[in-house]
């Protein structure tokens, strides 16, 4: 069963607490080696600090990382913060200057953003949006109304090594790992166990609500697109990789209708007919998009860069008949979904960037996205 499994936390948690911890000592507060830190959704967790050093205006802590049960290659990694205390804010390219009063950069071991595309800019240390935000909220806290200016340097000592064992190299993040976490947790990602569990969650939604209506995103940013536009939290699945399999267990359990809604590095895969969207099974993107752009008439210089980019974010930079593109790929993800169910379901279909912006759906979308829609 899903619960026997073991939740770790993200190396933007590890690395917010290592910050919080150092910080803490510097302004001589009491503080515990074992901290129960709040989460973005709301979790307590407990987190060990491993080691530490605290000197007057500077000091460092470290958080060794946990991915619970989740295979993950930087699980038991050393992530480690130094908080120094300064009288004027260095400037450093790298950096996050995130208020008067702090700047946020990472040092050896973590990456530095080379390609566009990515959640960070080009020449920015790869720290991800919601890690930068929970460290400005906790550094800000600790400080607020001291005047005091303070730099936080993240860094990892196997960072370059471990990075050699990733994806990071190729999507542009280079010398070391990303500092990532939406949700602040890591959830095991065990395939038989995460199937039970969106299985068993398609079930209690059919039998609790006895709906006949499901919407499926990739992942939480799918799911904040689908509240903003007022769809019923309770209607919304975050399917993960598995579409197709949830399209199985929908037809199993009676669904009629589904809405499929991600962002396109994810969703253009269904378009091509991918039904497990994990990259080690299928990844065809740049292709997909591409054949998709020449037939709407794309210029063969913009294909070109289509297929050279390093993300399907990117790509979209060099689209010009957007609304034709995006609405093909669009209507192409509702009919390859309809033909893979064989008919015996009904889908509609939108697709979004990474700023939540709507780009293209299925001609049905709005039709039906009011079956959705809160009250």
């Amino acid at each position: 069963m899903r619960g026997e499994l073991r939740t770790g936390f993200t190396t933007g948690t590890a690395m917010t607490v290592a910050t919080y911890f150092t910080l803490s000592k510097l302004l001589g507060r009491e503080i515990e080696e074992i901290i129960d830190f709040e989460v973005p959704t709301g979790e307590l967790i407990k987190i060990a600090i491993n080691r530490y050093k605290i000197r007057e205006n500077w000091g460092r802590a470290s958080v060794l990382k946990d991915s619970g049960d989740d295979p993950d290659v930087t699980n038991g990694i050393e992530l480690c913060s130094k908080v120094e205390i300064v009288e004027e804010l260095p400037n450093i390219d790298r950096g996050y200057k995130v208020s008067e009063n702090i700047l946020i950069v990472g040092g050896y071991g973590v990456g530095i953003a080379t390609k566009r595309g990515l959640k960070v800019e080009v020449g920015k240390s790869a720290i991800n949006p919601k890690p930068l935000e929970m460290l400005k909220e906790i550094v800000f806290k600790l400080i607020e109304n001291t005047g005091l200016k303070v730099v936080v340097t993240l860094y990892i000592p196997r960072g370059k090594e471990i990075a050699k064992k990733t994806f990071n190299e190729k999507l542009g993040v280079i010398n070391g790992l990303s500092i990532l976490g939406t949700t602040g947790v890591v959830k095991p990602m065990s395939e038989e166990a995460l199937k039970e569990s969106l299985y068993t969650e398609l079930k209690v939604l059919k039998e609790e609500l006895e709906s006949d209506e499901i919407v499926l995103t990739f992942g939480n940013h799918g799911k904040d697109f689908c509240l903003k536009r007022g769809i019923n939290k309770d209607k919304i699945i975050v399917a993960s990789n598995y579409i197709g399999f949830m399209i199985d267990s929908a037809i199993n359990l009676n669904f009629k209708k589904m809405m499929i809604v991600g962002h396109i590095g994810k969703a253009i895969k269904l378009a091509g007919g991918i039904f497990n969207t994990h990259s080690r099974i299928a990844d065809a993107r740049a292709e997909i998009f591409a054949t998709n752009a020449l037939i709407v008439g794309e210029s063969r210089e913009n294909i070109l860069k289509i297929i050279s980019s390093n993300t399907v974010e990117e790509g979209c930079e060099y689209v010009e008949k957007r609304d034709e593109l995006f609405t093909l790929i669009s209507e192409k993800i509702m009919k390859r979904c309809l033909e893979y169910s064989k008919g015996e379901m009904e889908f509609s279909s939108a697709i979004f960037n990474y700023k939540g912006e709507l780009l293209g759906k299925s001609s049905n979308f709005y039709e039906m996205l009011e079956v959705f829609k809160d009250g």
